[in-house]
């Protein structure tokens, strides 16, 4: 399929952004750190404010593509989800700053130099989150506004998380960090169950208020140079040997290993999909610790081949679809890591627990006069409902931390599992609209899959 004109506008833009990232804040740091080079890349200034944002930008347009199958999982599970706490989270990290400092807990700077820093980060926020939507124009995924892109929402709670992160977290303890980038992580969840935002849409909201947050400060730090900022409380640097406790969100693409799912399966097949999820584990030992993960994994069907011969199939349908096969599982178990020079760490796990796949339904697209009939576009015919089971799952990893409680990691990781499939096909509809289905059959799939992708890790050192 020709990528849309549209497309082709996010990219340029995510790569803007991205160079942005990383041009702006290394023109400041040769103006002002003449040390750049003696410090080495990984540890310069550059690279520390801008790595984050990158990602998440790289993130928004990786996931461009499979956005749709992405929200299909919201649409299954919760369709009517409408509950806006987002709308509200997203100013709390900052309130928590403002509202530390009036209690007279001290923070990283003194509250005019800490609402300077504040202001500019806002104005870039803004003028970047608006100038890209109103450009852009993508539509939202309830259809009501072409200005999806990025999510604005997001971009203000990523921007006052990391306000937090920086005037507590640096400062005081790194817990501060943990509850402001909770908050924001709850920010951009809750603008995709309420169908207000695509994925790609938070990732590159969220790159853009981290990132406008950092500049914010350059410019503060410039305007200020040493003054209104707090002396040093401690200086702890992490030794590479310390025990590297952490949380962490992922995600990445899966490709599927077993024919059950490749092998084109009375027409259906599925190859490729997405994986995300958040793991953390705490570490008794510096290589060794115990932690959970819980993730998921969608596969988009291909039915091409799939033929139904129902004859009243014929009459009210001019096509079909198949759902995507999905599946969520919870694990628990050993992490390891391996420290190397320079903050760099080779990580591993052996985990086991439950997964659970999803429902899913070969659906009939209506032609138009049941469309009017039924008021729908579409109609379930078949029905496949898995069963829960148990599931493994190991991988391995490479890790660089960029700073003292943050990391970023490549990782590779296999999933295994095999479920009881109940195929149904629907034999009545109640007066209420309502679906009565009757079992034809049971299958066994394996859910056998690799996934890789990216992890941006938080350090509970």
């Amino acid at each position: 399929m020709k990528p849309s004109p549209c497309f082709h506008k996010i990219r340029r833009f995510v790569v803007l952004l991205a160079c942005l990232a990383i041009c702006s804040p290394a023109r400041s740091q040769q103006l002002n750190d003449s040390t750049l080079k003696a410090r080495g890349f990984w540890d310069s200034k550059a690279v520390n404010i801008s790595i984050v944002p990158v990602v998440l930008f790289a993130g928004s347009a990786a996931l461009w593509g499979e956005r749709k199958n992405v929200r299909e999982l919201r649409n299954r599970y919760i369709p009517s989800f409408r509950h806006h706490f987002d709308d509200y989270m997203q100013y709390v990290p900052a309130l928590a700053v403002f509202g530390l400092n009036a209690a007279g807990v001290k923070g990283k700077n003194h509250i005019g130099r800490a609402f300077v820093s504040y202001a500019f980060s806002a104005v870039v926020m803004g003028a970047v989150v608006n100038g890209i939507k109103y450009t852009a124009k993508v539509e939202r995924p309830d259809g009501s506004e072409r200005n999806s892109f990025p999510s604005g929402h997001t971009a203000n709670s990523f921007m006052n998380a990391t306000f937090l992160h920086k005037e507590y977290g640096q400062y005081r303890h790194p817990m501060y960090s943990v509850a402001g980038y909770t908050l924001a992580t709850g920010t951009a969840i809750g603008r995709q169950l309420n169908n207000r935002h695509w994925v790609s849409d938070v990732l590159a909201g969220a790159g853009i208020g981290i990132l406008a947050t950092e500049v914010g400060y350059l410019i503060a730090d410039h305007i200020y140079r040493d003054k209104g900022a707090r002396p040093i409380l401690h200086k702890d640097p992490i030794p590479v040997d310390g025990k590297p406790s952490f949380l962490e969100i992922r995600m990445g693409y899966a490709i599927a290993t077993t024919k059950d799912l490749t092998g084109n399966v009375n027409g259906v097949s599925a190859k490729r999909g997405f994986n995300m999820g958040a793991e953390g584990a705490w570490f008794f030992h510096r290589n060794i610790g115990a932690g959970a993960e819980f993730a998921f994994t969608s596969f988009p069907i291909n039915d091409d081949g799939l033929i139904i011969t129902d004859p009243d199939v014929t009459v009210i349908s001019d096509g079909h679809y198949t759902q995507p096969m999905g599946i969520r599982y919870l694990h628990a178990g050993p992490f390891f890591s391996i420290p190397l020079p320079k903050n760099w760490f080779i990580t591993g796990k052996i985990l086991a627990g439950t997964s659970l796949g999803s429902d899913g339904n070969v659906m009939l697209r209506l032609n138009t006069d049941w469309q009017d009939l039924l008021e729908r576009n579409d109609f379930p015919y078949l029905r496949y409902k898995p069963e829960g089971t148990f599931s493994w799952s190991t991988g391995i990893g490479i890790q660089k931390r960029i700073s003292r409680n943050i990391g970023i990691k490549a990782y590779g990781a296999y999933f295994d599992s095999d479920h009881d499939f109940d195929i149904d096909i629907v034999d009545d509809v109640t007066e209420e609209g309502k679906f009565l289905y009757k079992n034809i059959g049971q299958e066994k799939v394996r859910f056998n899959h690799f996934t890789f992708g990216l992890g941006l890790t938080a350090f509970l050192w």
